[in-house]
């Protein structure tokens, strides 16, 4: 699918660009969403660029992320998609800038570039130039990071909540048995940790694949932007750094909250394990009495006593009464 966008009467507005339709005038941003290859020729041909392929655009190289081809920029940064479901995706976004466009080569469909979209219609100074469409493009696309990371956050509270009270309640659902049912209710929060862990890594990735297409476009194009546009860039940087250090401590925060959980299970098991052990204790000495007098020999005096049999019984629960009054007394109870 091939949209593009110009100004005309300073309104944006959203321009045919069809195979076999010449580029229209005014046009500033062409977006190439899921292209195939009739569609790519066709804006090789009326843009004088080569889009890449999926395949060229999943490369790790930075060489192959970052390069120039004659007048024109290629640039390639993954971004975070679907973050707010169950299975985050990360996909590379290629912004390819020249003099006179802005080709933006996308098989993914992340929310800030509809955000941006809907901007650049109630402000179409936004989309001036090509390097205007560029710059406020990356930043919905760092506005959409830091949201992101505000939802983890929210995520990471409320599994700290769960973890840390006597009844949790986690994001899966409510488990209810009390102490029996901690152990899942636990296990639940795990599996959240796991998802928001791996949420913030994919987000991590993102911001740093941004870091370094801002630090090339600052190379290569840092000599035609204007006043405003340098300023722009700047604050893009300084926002980029400091969403980045946030993204650092919710990673780490994250492998708090991991370990504690770890932490929790492992107190929980231990309690279980206390219990039996107590228990094997306080058995431990009727069943040496009652094996006493179960020994079959000849010469035992108590056997023939009247009061044997009772007095064996009082043995038993005394023997097994002392142990819990010392394990009480002691506090391990």
């Amino acid at each position: 699918m091939i949209r593009a966008y110009g100004l005309a009467s300073g309104a944006v507005v959203e321009l045919p660009l069809a195979p076999g339709v010449p580029l229209p005038e005014g046009t500033v941003w062409i977006d190439l969403l899921h292209p195939d290859d009739a569609e790519r020729a066709h804006v090789a041909t009326v843009a004088g660029i080569e889009p890449p392929t999926r395949e060229e655009m999943k490369e790790i190289e930075v060489s192959s992320r970052l390069y120039a081809e004659g007048p024109a920029a290629y640039m390639t940064a993954p971004v975070i998609t679907r973050a707010d479901t169950e299975h985050p995706e990360l996909g590379p976004i290629t912004f390819i800038l020249t003099q006179k466009l802005l080709v933006t080569v996308r098989f993914v469909e992340p929310k800030s570039v509809a955000t941006f979209t809907a901007r650049i219609r109630r402000q179409p100074d936004l989309l001036a130039g090509p390097e205007e469409a560029m710059l406020n493009l990356l930043d919905a696309i760092i506005d959409r990071a830091a949201d992101v990371l505000e939802l983890i956050g929210g995520r990471l509270d409320e599994l700290g909540r769960c973890i840390f009270v006597a009844d949790p309640t986690t994001s899966a659902g409510r488990r209810d048995g009390g102490a029996a049912g901690r152990p899942a209710a636990l296990t639940d929060v795990m599996r959240s940790i796991g998802q928001v862990g791996d949420l913030t890594h994919k987000t991590r990735d993102s911001l740093a694949g941004l870091d370094r297409l801002l630090a090339y476009f600052v190379a290569v194009h840092s000599g035609r932007l204007g006043k405003e546009q340098k300023a722009l860039l700047k604050t893009l940087t300084r926002d980029l750094r400091s969403i980045s250090e946030h993204a650092a401590f919710l990673a780490n925060q994250t492998g708090f909250l991991l370990d504690a959980t770890l932490g929790v299970i492992n107190i929980e098991q231990n309690a279980i394990i206390k219990i039996f052990s107590v228990v094997a204790v306080v058995f431990l000495p009727p069943t040496l009495i009652a094996s006493i007098y179960g020994m079959n020999f000849e010469v035992m005096p108590e056997l023939e006593w009247p009061l044997g049999y009772p007095l064996a019984l009082l043995m038993m629960v005394v023997s097994a009464i002392v142990p819990l009054a010392y394990f009480r007394r002691k506090g391990w109870l």
